[in-house]
């Protein structure tokens, strides 16, 4: 069931300059006790690794990732990003992550207002997201009393065949394989609202609580189990290929190329 939605009036945006940069970039105006600009990338060029190692902002695919996309499908052009999935490349999604391959370079994050403007190609197939996985997964430092475990935040999921559908979920991840995930992920919008252009897709996160908004307005919200007080988040964008989530169906996908377009990445915490 859908809850309410409210305006987020704690984080209607204004304009400030950065001491560092000529560039004018939002802050919330109500700032929740002290909130700051910690990591943008507005795309006017695009820091990616070649070879997923080094310092970057960004890393082609996840790290438990086997299959690669191609580098060339990654690309930005006039201040956006796209990500693109092909028909013809070895792996089922295009994305990028603020980790490396050899888990030494990220920008990661516990706690913060992390937010993207995007579209996606509302085409049978489809399956964009945003989302965050902790650091001390892929390092393999996540044992905790002997057992294994790692937290997934959902900031958004789409498919294709429901385009007027959000997935805002919650992972908690044991032994790698054992999910304990949000049973009320689904979010329904309405019909109006056309994904396949420009939106705004939010996550407010702080001790104990997740809270999903949409152009600035709240769309959901869920109780944060305790792993995630005890992990630190990067950041994953993806243009992901899958029918009913079932990453490389292709059966009834017509489409030679599915894209993904961000606008821009930003992400607040507490002063």
């Amino acid at each position: 069931m859908r809850p309410d939605c409210r305006t987020l009036s704690i984080f209607a945006l204004c304009y400030l300059a950065l001491a560092a940069s000529a560039q004018e970039l939002p802050e919330p105006l109500r700032d929740l006790g002290g909130y700051k600009l910690v990591f943008h990338d507005d795309f006017d060029s695009l820091d990616l690794s070649p070879d997923g190692k080094g310092d970057h902002t960004w890393y082609e695919g996840v790290w438990f990732s086997k299959k690669h996309a191609p580098l060339s499908n990654i690309s930005a052009s006039s201040s956006i990003l796209t990500l693109t999935w092909s028909r013809d490349q070895e792996s089922p999604d295009t994305s990028i992550t603020t980790l490396s391959h050899d888990t030494r370079h990220f920008r990661a994050w516990r706690y913060g207002y992390f937010e993207a403007r995007a579209k996606w190609d509302v085409v049978k197939g489809a399956w964009p997201a945003f989302w965050l996985i902790p650091v001390q997964d892929a390092q393999r430092i996540n044992l905790y009393d002997d057992l294994r475990e790692s937290g997934e935040i959902d900031i958004f999921e789409g498919q294709g065949d429901h385009p007027h559908t959000l997935y805002t979920t919650v992972h908690d991840w044991t032994n790698s394989t054992h999910d304990s995930a949000n049973r009320n992920n689904t979010v329904q919008l309405s019909k109006d609202i056309d994904l396949s252009r420009f939106h705004n897709y939010g996550l407010l996160w702080t001790p104990g609580k997740l809270t999903w908004y949409l152009d600035g307005e709240e769309i959901h919200s869920e109780p944060a189990a305790p792993i995630f007080d005890k992990q630190d988040y990067y950041i994953v964008l993806g243009s992901q290929e899958s029918v009913d989530w079932r990453a490389g169906d292709l059966s009834g996908v017509s489409a030679s190329q599915i894209m993904l377009n961000v606008d821009w990445v930003r992400v607040w915490q507490k002063k």
